[in-house]
């Protein structure tokens, strides 16, 4: 399997993860971006920018899926 079909694999694994366990991670973070690697959460935070300068530090080969958590449905206007 190619370097991309791996890390495509692995994005897959972590955001079905992800919306699976949606309700649960909106009772802890709700209001927070958190980042999950290896279907678990691995950070989390308020500030997107903060979240991601920990990431990079604590896993600079890792390829996490980050989302915004939230209890209130979200709109966009574009």
């Amino acid at each position: 399997m190619s370097e991309y079909m791996v890390l495509f694999d692995e994005h897959d694994k972590n955001w079905s993860w992800f919306r699976r366990h949606y309700q649960e991670l909106v009772k802890k973070f709700d209001g927070e971006f958190v980042a999950v690697y290896g279907q678990e959460v691995i950070d989390h935070d308020k500030e997107l920018r903060v979240l991601m300068e920990r990431i990079k530090a604590k896993y600079p080969e890792e390829h996490a899926f980050v989302d915004f958590v939230s209890s209130e449905k979200l709109t966009l206007i574009l």
